[in-house]
């Protein structure tokens, strides 16, 4: 029997998050930041604990990655990266699935957009995010997403 607790709770919570930053590189040097794993695991990790593991990868329009990430000493979370659209250095479309100890979490298209202002970039990226059955992935994704960007600037 289902509780009436369980009734209330939306089974999806959809949002769409927008976040921007502009860099001190041409729009082909933020995008090589993206192309490169070497580059990622510098500078994706949210927070100096955070632990990050590239099980593969493959950055191309098909290809897809598979990592793990969390605390340094418990990457709970795994994503799966499917790569729609690539056009370098103007944008970059990306699906991903997050699971957490096989617990389907959250699914998220993410956008990320280019922009040439005079010799800086101005980077867009957009996440439309679908979290999954109660799940505080919304949140998660601007807890993460925020000083991973701000850790980007340092690449340049």
């Amino acid at each position: 029997m289902t509780s009436p607790n369980a009734l209330m709770k939306p089974s999806v919570v959809h949002e769409t998050v927008v976040l921007e930053r502009t860099y001190k590189a041409s729009p082909a040097r933020v995008f090589a930041a993206w192309e490169s794993v070497e580059a990622r695991l510098r500078w994706s990790k949210p927070y100096p604990d955070t632990g990050l593991a590239y099980d593969a990868h493959d950055f191309r329009v098909g290809g897809k990655d598979i990592l793990r990430c969390g605390p340094a000493d418990d990457l709970r979370f795994h994503a799966e990266v499917y790569y729609l659209d690539i056009v370098p250095g103007k944008r970059l479309i990306f699906s991903e699935r997050i699971n957490e100890a096989g617990k389907p979490m959250a699914t998220a298209l993410l956008t990320v957009e280019f922009r040439a202002k005079g010799q800086d970039t101005h980077q867009l990226v957009t996440m439309q995010i679908a979290a999954l059955d109660g799940s505080d992935m919304v949140e998660g994704y601007k807890q993460g997403w925020e000083p991973t960007l701000d850790n980007l600037a340092k690449e340049f």
